[in-house]
């Protein structure tokens, strides 16, 4: 990653945040529909099962490590996440997404002043093919955190690393996403500030909560100027 030149960091996240998910919330996605039909055929062709027993392989991680597909894949079978991640996140995201019409905008005017971090529980192979059909890269360039290794915002480690990393202070520090367990929580147990974005709920959690992109540059300057 480059290094934090401006006092002020804003860590976005990318699915649901940067863009809208065709079909909702991840869970009830297309995108995620597509995920799990690429799991099952990698587990089919790897482990040489049938679409019965990969299906119940699924299942069964599913119970015992939630999303955390290739780190059971890898922990209880062998299989290398790398080639998990190459092969079942190497989607074109056309089909997937709704863009923003005004986010290059918005990045444009943010990056005058504040110092950007794309973190993703997402492998780097998808985030790479987002970025690059939103024409946003530049914004994000060496600096991007993926969900490739043994970090994980559901583990909440990304956060803490974060800070100790840049020695940043909470209060420097802004998370923008759409997942209240995965970004706000772990997030706001630090003492990090908080954009909550979901147009159909809120969370308790959060410093401020937002049904549209459109208000985030206004919430941004809300809660650094009360700093």
């Amino acid at each position: 990653m480059g290094k934090i030149q401006k006092d002020k960091l804003i860590v976005f996240d990318m699915d649901g945040t940067l863009y809208k998910l065709k079909g909702g919330a991840f869970l009830d996605s297309k995108l995620n529909k597509k995920i799990l039909e690429n799991v099952l055929k990698f587990i089919q062709f790897k482990l040489k099962r049938s679409e019965k027993e990969a299906r119940k392989i699924l299942d069964d991680i599913k119970k015992e490590y939630g999303e955390n597909i290739s780190i059971a894949l890898e922990e209880k079978y062998g299989l290398d996440r790398y080639d998990y991640f190459n092969y079942v996140w190497d989607i074109e995201p056309k089909s997937y997404i709704i863009k923003y019409s005004n986010l290059e905008d918005v990045l444009v005017r943010l990056t005058k002043e504040y110092k950007f971090i794309l973190m993703s529980d997402a492998p780097k192979i998808w985030i790479e093919n987002v970025l690059k059909e939103l024409n946003v890269e530049r914004f994000f360039n060496g600096n991007i955190l993926s969900g490739e290794g043994g970090k994980r915002k559901i583990f909440g480690n990304y956060f803490s690393n974060l800070l100790k990393a840049y020695k940043l202070k909470p209060e420097k520090v802004i998370v923008v996403g759409d997942q209240e367990n995965t970004d706000i929580v772990p997030a706001k147990k630090l003492g990090i500030n908080t954009i909550y974005i979901n147009k159909n709920g809120k969370s308790e959690f959060a410093d401020i909560n937002i049904g549209d992109f459109n208000y985030l540059e206004l919430s941004i300057s809300l809660i650094f100027n009360n700093k």
